[in-house]
């Protein structure tokens, strides 16, 4: 062993370890080109593993040097992909005696001691096409360096490592090292593409410097765009707090593997207070920060906060240097370099000195052993921290969203070497010198709901950027990416546990995870440990080909009862390309069975995130809401009877990822199946808490909530009923509109008297999950029945990623049931207990910038694999066409069984009017000569609509300033009648009446002049100039203004508004809280009980017992939100009733008529009738006093003929105002204005009122000689 013995001698003289390094290279080299055979096996076969690492140089020459000898091609280690070992008679035959010497061998292979290494953020580049390459075994290369005797010892003192001696010969190039480096820096190019996408959309207004090294702006999708978001915010946090540590040290930033990341701009530019005695260093490849040095050089707003800024003009090492800012050019297998300019430019070893270190999924593209020395030499500082943000693996390789990172990372050549779970990494800083005590580590989706990294407005803010509902795959990357945070200060005692640290603040404070990871009691600490038997089992059982990916679909059952065992639609979703308006049916009949396939009702456009219901044990079902965009919800209802579809009572606002059951009431002579429905979210972001139900004779009305208790608003919840036909049920998780999943239970019945009561029992659960209650809340989930009880499947927890062994939870035992078999993504999946099984179809994620995962339908039972037959498999896909006339006409249902507890059916289905959201080309004046009400959606009505609390109002106004109110002589009293004067005016004190409103009480303020009350109409300019500013109208309605009437200011508690009429045209402001008003057109006026010169009514149309007159009208329906306003014109009755405890809303009542239309003579309130009406009844008296002395019977005939004369007129009008249209639906001023048509007095079609002037301003003049002929009779 002569090689070996010089190798020793090496070893003993006072070279440096690099000299002593490379000089034993020479030797063994020169040692094996004399005897290769004798040892290659014993070298081979003990490392042949390692020949990918950092240290594996030896070997490299070794086995070139031997394919050299023996005339085989010429072969680095790197280049090599073969992982058995060669044995010597591998390469027998063509002995060659040419032996080179070392010099030529090294400087022919041109070998390096390098490994792939990252030193740049990591990519979303899906045009990258690369191969895997290997990872290799530590343990091995470990072994092969003792027995080779080249293990390299770095020497530490207490301050910093010293890495004594330095590379004395030049360094060769290895090609195949160069071209991974190269990919590894590729992929810098990508995120900071993505960065500046979040810069420029998330942070308007703010400097921006991510600009300056981006050539192109492309904005990202959101989902990118949000994770990048809170990638960003991550590492600004830790430096944020690393900053704000009060220190009389100086402050180092390191940012390792920085690429053209401007986190040192972000905070000299943006947080200068922060950044006193604070340097930043840019650590990344020379080629890259040469690169990046080049645009900093050339842009002004960089250069001008980094005083003293000087390039070296060195090609790596300290490339440039300023005040505040270095730049450092070096491979991070190589520290030396790194740690001699850290010393001797920022004297780091010193013990004036705190340093942070950054790396954002850089140290992952590092070998394993080559990032842990990263740490390790990290942690030889004496006042140090690491923030350090990574992929890791919380349910293994195998789960869906992992192995499609994994396989992206390894398309782009540039593997994540060393992705392991979180207690892994925290275990690797550790054991590489960072005290236990000292590191927290938590997941990104942990952190997104840690009140102390991000507060409830800020996700809120966020919503407001751009639509957002990606929700589960925004969880699964969060949840596949951690911010670990080390920290090893002098003088601090981190010899104290985690249990008993609890004096000390963690770094992740408001986490709910607080020491957890650290907990001595689990190996797994973050996933649940359970002793699972083989009942709790199930198996997942792929269904036949073909496969059909959707997801975000909805169920619907067969047309027909003879084929619900065997059929399953599934409809809608978002398909591969775009969302879905088909339906594809899925059946366990054999082939050649005659099957019916299941078709969808025929919407207008693809859908995704609706309910369909199915109607108790019948095959009839409901279709309701859904989404296209996140911000265009549908409002859409659909009724499948008797396998027809037909449209039927819209949703009062459109909604999407609600819950709807059906529910069975037990009224007489048979049931009555209806739908009960509950949350979801509106296309403008709107989360609600509104319970509705369904019949097809009422349609959709709210459920009144008995009692204080009641589940906040939420979307994405599950909610299934206690049994098949039953009237109480569950209602689990959900999202707030903060975007944080709600971890409770509740349990709900519907009472007798229609109301609901709800139970929050989520204590008792938590209790017997125990350390696992974090499971129990879900969004996205589906609750399911089965032989074993009701099971919830899938869906996202708000604390950490569900696995494979309690992504089922059995409701009824509280316990998790694992999944065997294939691996389905529990995300936008759908499903259907079927037999003794459940079938799960469609479902899968976009997985962030890696790829989309989608699931292959199964089915999930108890059966082995191997004693199961699937018979189950896809049979039609069918699209439903275009709706027919017959299927868009409103449906009313026969009532059969008027059920007393309900809205009386003597009131029609009102019809939602129209909405339209305000543009440059709305033409106001036609719309106003339409004479048709319309909702101007999300207007901007100024600050009013975010200033208007009850705190702001009482400083504007002032507590004390007397104002007079409606207050119902009954407390209870839940609708003002002006007929029967339920209520009296009484004095309070502004303030008092505020308060009483926030407590719920049954008052209502319409505000009053302050100077001249019985005289002067309000208006909000003289009576509340401290509330006048915060009030605009927009431009577009700027006419009304012109021509105001007054603008009297509304607020009221939870009270109905008796029904009553305007003389003037009026646009309703919905300032706070949500209200329904129910509208009736002018040619209704006969029939809703208007008494002789009143314009209001004792008809209370909410009261559960209206008249049957009612049956003959045509009400209109407007669900009004802030920033709504409802143009209601004149002569069309309305009442109001609040859906929120309190209500704040401003008229502008205008004049849309010639000013000699009105009546002479004071009008405070605006309901003084027409000129016209009024002489005409003073010409009535004369025309009844011309018959006196005629007997009564006489005088009553042709009384009755004028006033017959009188209706026909009226009626005449009414239809020469419906301007000849004879179809349900006509566009006035750009808005689809939609009601159904009929002759005579009931036409609701669109008005057009004689261009607003004659003819009584639209319905007007028909209406009061219907008023008129009322008298007469």
């Amino acid at each position: 062993m002569e090689f070996m013995e010089a190798h020793l001698q090496l070893e003993e003289k006072s070279f440096s370890p690099a000299a002593r390094y490379q000089g034993s290279l020479q030797y063994l080299i020169l040692a094996f080109t004399q005897q290769p055979s004798q040892y290659l096996n014993v070298i081979t076969s003990s490392c042949w593993s390692i020949v990918y690492s950092g240290r594996s140089n030896l070997i490299s020459v070794l086995l070139a040097q031997y394919n050299y000898r023996e005339g085989s091609p010429v072969m680095g280690a790197n280049d090599r992909n073969d992982t058995s070992p060669q044995t010597e008679s591998s390469y027998a035959g063509n002995k060659h005696d040419n032996a080179i010497n070392p010099e030529k061998a090294l400087r022919l292979l041109g070998i390096r001691t390098d490994s792939p290494s990252s030193m740049a953020a990591d990519t979303e580049a899906d045009d990258m096409d690369a191969a895997h390459l290997d990872n290799r075994s530590a343990g091995k290369m470990l072994q092969a360096e003792k027995f080779l005797g080249t293990a390299v010892q770095v020497k530490r003192s207490s301050s910093v490592p010293m890495m004594n001696g330095k590379q004395t010969s030049k360094p060769v190039i290895d090609p195949a090292k160069q071209h991974r480096d190269e990919l590894i820096m590729d992929t810098n190019k990508s995120s900071i593409v993505s960065k500046r996408s979040v810069e420029k959309l998330y942070y308007a207004g703010q400097p921006e410097y991510f600009r300056y090294f981006v050539n192109k702006f492309k904005r990202r999708s959101p989902l990118i765009n949000r994770g990048y978001w809170l990638r960003m915010k991550a590492i600004e946090y830790g430096v944020s707090r690393f900053l704000s540590e009060r220190t009389a040290k100086k402050k180092i930033v390191i940012n390792l593997g920085c690429g053209y990341d401007p986190l040192p701009w972000l905070f000299l530019g943006k947080q200068p207070q922060l950044c006193q005695n604070t340097v930043f260093v840019d650590v990344d490849y020379p080629e890259l920060m040469q690169q990046k040095l080049s645009v900093i050089d050339k842009t002004e707003q960089l250069k001008e906060l980094l005083p003293k800024f000087t390039r070296t003009g060195k090609e790596s090492g300290l490339l440039a240097s300023s005040d505040p800012y270095v730049a450092i050019g070096c491979d991070l297998i190589n520290l030396s370099p790194l740690q001699e300019i850290l010393q001797d430019h920022l004297q780091a070893g010193s013990g004036s000195v705190a340093i942070l270190f950054t790396s954002e999924v850089s140290t992952a593209y590092m070998e394993r052993e080559a990032s842990q020395a990263v740490f390790q030499w990290a942690a030889t500082f004496d006042d140090v921290r690491f923030c350090l943000l990574e992929q890791h693996l919380p349910d293994g390789p195998d789960h869906p969203f992992a192995a499609t990172m994994l396989a992206h990372f390894d398309k782009l050549r540039t593997p994540l070497r060393a992705a392991g779970t979180m207690e892994e990494m925290k275990a690797r800083f550790v054991s590489a010198g960072f005290p236990e005590s000292g590191t927290d580590i938590r997941s990104l989706w942990e952190l997104w709901s840690d009140p102390t990294f991000l507060s409830a407005e800020e996700r809120r803010a966020l919503d407001r950027v751009e639509p957002f509902d990606e929700w589960e795959e925004f969880a699964l990357f969060g949840s596949h990416y951690f911010l670990l945070v080390a920290e090893k200060e002098p003088n601090k005692n981190y010899s104290q546990t985690s249990v008993h640290r609890a004096s000390r603040a963690s770094f992740f404070a408001g986490s709910s995870r607080a020491s957890m990871v650290s907990s001595p009691s689990s190996d797994r600490p973050d996933v649940p440990q359970y002793h699972f038997t083989a009942s709790d089992v199930v198996d997942a059982h792929e269904i036949l080909e073909p496969h059909d990916y959707r997801r975000f679909t909805a169920i619907i059952p067969p047309a027909f009862a003879e084929s619900s065992d065997g059929s399953v639609g599934l409809h809608g979703g978002m398909g591969t390309q775009e969302r879905l308006s088909s339906c594809n049916t899925y059946s366990s009949f054999e082939a050649g069975h005659a099957l019916e396939p299941i078709i969808g009702p025929p919407i207008r456009n693809g859908i995704m995130c609706h309910a369909v219901t199915k109607l108790g044990s019948t095959s009839n079902c409901v279709l309701t809401g859904g989404r296209t965009s996140p911000d265009k919800a549908s409002a859409e209802s659909w009724l499948r009877l008797d396998g027809k579809w037909r449209r039927v009572q819209d949703l009062p606002t459109g909604r999407f990822r609600h819950c709807a059951v059906p529910l069975v009431l037990p009224t007489n002579p048979r049931p009555a199946h209806t739908v009960l429905m509950f949350g979801g979210k509106t296309g403008d972001g709107q989360v609600l808490d509104e319970w509705l139900i369904w019949t097809g004779e009422t349609g959709w009305q709210q459920v009144a909530i008995k009692g204080e208790e009641k589940p906040a608003a939420r979307f994405g919840a599950t909610m299934i009923t206690d049994s098949r036909e039953g009237t109480s049920g569950v209602l689990i998780g959900g999202m707030t509109s903060a975007g944080r999943v709600l971890n409770d239970f509740w349990h709900w019945n519907l009472e007798r008297d229609m109301t609901l009561t709800c139970r929050n029992v989520t204590t008792r659960a938590t209790a017997f999950l125990k350390a696992d209650a974090c499971i129990l809340g879900r969004f996205g989930a589906q609750l399911v029945r089965s032989p074993q009880g009701i099971l919830m499947i899938g869906g996202i927890t708000g604390a950490r990623m569900l696995t494979r062994q309690d992504e089922i939870l059995n409701m009824k035992t509280l316990r998790p049931q694992p999944l065997e078999g294939s691996r389905p993504l529990f995300v936008g999946h759908s499903v259907q207990d079927v037999d003794d099984s459940i079938l799960i179809l469609g479902g899968g994620a976009t997985c962030f910038s890696f790829g989309t995962s989608w699931s292959r339908s199964c089915l999930l039972n108890r059966t082995p694999p191997d004693s199961f037959q699937m018979i189950w498999q896809l049979q039609t896909t069918q699209e439903a066409g275009k709706p027919t006339a017959e299927q868009s006409k409103p449906f009313n249902e026969t009532p059969k069984n008027p059920n007393p507890s309900t809205q009386s059916l003597a009131l029609q289905i009102p019809i939602p009017i129209p909405e339209q959201t305000l543009t440059s080309t709305t033409s106001f004046p036609t719309i106003i000569s339409a004479s048709r009400p319309i909702i101007f959606k999300s207007c901007d009505l100024g600050r009013c609509t975010s200033l208007w609390t009850t705190p702001y109002l009482k400083s504007a106004v002032g507590t004390t300033r007397p104002v007079s109110i409606h207050s119902p002589t009954t407390p209870s009293t839940s609708t003002l009648s002006f007929a029967s004067k339920n209520f009296t005016y009484t004095t309070q004190p502004f303030g008092d009446f505020l308060d009483a409103i926030d407590a719920g009480q049954h008052l209502y303020l319409r505000s009053l002049s302050s100077t001249s009350p019985s005289t002067l109409p309000t208006h909000l300019a003289t009576d509340f100039p401290a509330l006048a500013a915060d009030f605009t109208l927009p431009p577009q309605l700027s006419l009304a203004m012109e021509s105001a009437h007054s603008t009297p200011l509304r607020i009221s508690g939870p009270v109905n508004i008796w029904l009553h009429f305007d003389i003037h045209a009026n646009l309703l402001c919905q300032i706070r809280g949500t209200k329904r008003l129910l509208l009736f057109p002018p040619s209704d006026v006969s029939q809703l009980g208007f008494p002789p010169s009143a314009s209001s009514s004792p008809i209370d149309v909410f009261a559960s017992d209206p008249p049957s007159t009612l049956a003959q009208t045509t009400p209109y329906e407007a669900i009004l939100h802030p920033g709504d306003v409802l143009f209601i014109p004149p002569m069309w009755p309305h009442t109001a009733q609040p859906l929120t405890d309190t209500s704040v809303a401003v008229n502008v009542f205008f004049r849309n008529l010639m000013e000699k239309g009105y009546a002479a003579g004071k009008d405070v309130y605006g309901n003084r009738d027409l000129a016209a009406y009024e002489k005409g009844r003073k010409d009535l008296a004369k025309i009844i006093k011309a018959f006196d002395g005629l007997p009564a019977e006489v005088a009553g005939f042709y009384l009755e003929r004028l006033g017959t004369e009188l209706v026909e007129k009226g009626q005449a009008l009414m239809r020469s105002s419906a301007g000849g249209s004879g179809g349900r639906e006509q566009t006035v001023g750009g808005a689809s204005i939609s009601g159904p048509l009929s002759d005579g007095g009931n036409s609701s079609a669109g008005q057009n009122g004689g261009g607003g002037g004659g003819g009584g301003g639209g319905g007007g003049g028909g209406e009061n000689l219907h008023r008129t002929y009322a008298e007469l009779g």
